[in-house]
């Protein structure tokens, strides 16, 4: 049973035939199936069979692969994270899974930025990608934070496609983006009472940008003025409460003094006292005035 690191609360160890039990209990745990996908592992013979051809022959073929999650203390198995060479990729990528009884728990990114400095700094890899079922927004938001970002999506299989997430290539430029992108975000927000900043919407754009709806196909377009003032109002006289929206996955392309994010977003509240929530895909346009990245303009549209 070799062991490959340990985090605070975390050990990460390789799979043995003696792990049958849980490699039977995880992969028909209900997101494994759902978002990962059915692995017809039925029975204890099919668990020794699938680690017996798959995890530990990975060991064998690459020298790498998924390993245990073990809770450090217990030594009690929660789930798997490691890194994966499939035929149809040309990078490796990093997988990970956990029973449900230990999700939400901050296990699942600590063990993921582990590995992925495990890749870089003891396996000398210069490139870990991240694959996801376009419905796992858990896996999306651990793929971010660990640094990648939605690149496109792929097919793996005719029947099997994912969203592929990849390291950008220009993080100082994007991480600005990124945080102007969260401040537009956040204006809108009156969640427990508070009070939206709407007109800060000035700062982030340039002075002509404009904004625009298209939901239905008729495109509704704002200059900054027409924008702030119904939203402000509806946000302040108690027609939408507790609202909030945020990004779900993003993709941001920068040329020079130019660049465009497109992203999938969430957003919820009450509308006239009716709960409500939904989604929808933002493209938002970039320029860089000076030293500063500035909005010019953005676009939407709600799924329906």
């Amino acid at each position: 049973m070799r062991k490959i690191l340990e985090t605070e609360r975390l050990s990460l160890r390789e799979f043995n035939l003696e792990d049958s039990d849980f490699v039977l209990k995880l992969m028909n745990s209900p997101k494994f199936i759902e978002f990962i996908g059915d692995r017809n592992v039925r029975t204890d013979a099919d668990a020794k069979e699938y680690l017996k051809n798959n995890l530990i022959k990975s060991y064998k073929e690459n020298g790498f692969g998924l390993w245990v999650v073990a809770l450090k203390e217990t030594d009690v198995s929660i789930g798997m994270c490691g890194l994966v060479n499939r035929e149809t990729l040309e990078d490796i990528d990093i997988g990970f899974a956990m029973l449900p009884e230990y999700l939400g728990m901050g296990y699942g990114y600590e063990i993921s930025n582990a590995t992925m400095s495990y890749a870089k700094n003891t396996l000398d890899l210069d490139k870990i990608v991240g694959i996801t079922n376009p419905n796992n927004i858990a896996s999306i938001k651990l793929l971010n934070k660990i640094g990648l970002r939605f690149e496109k999506t792929i097919e793996l299989s005719e029947k099997d496609t994912v969203l592929f997430f990849s390291t950008p290539t220009d993080t100082k430029e994007e991480t600005e983006i990124s945080k102007l992108t969260t401040r537009f975000f956040s204006l809108f927000t009156n969640v427990g009472g508070k009070i939206p900043n709407v007109e800060d919407i000035e700062d982030i754009f340039i002075s002509n940008g404009i904004i625009i709806s298209n939901t239905h196909g008729v495109p509704e377009i704002y200059n900054i003025n027409e924008f702030i003032t119904p939203r402000k109002k509806m946000l302040s006289d108690g027609t939408l409460t507790d609202f909030s929206e945020s990004e779900i996955l993003h993709k941001t392309e920068i040329y020079g003094n130019i660049a465009q994010r497109f992203c999938l977003y969430k957003k919820s509240g009450k509308l006239n006292g009716s709960y409500f929530e939904s989604r929808g895909m933002k493209t938002i346009q970039f320029i860089k005035v000076g030293l500063n990245w500035k909005m010019s303009s953005v676009a939407w549209s709600d799924e329906k």
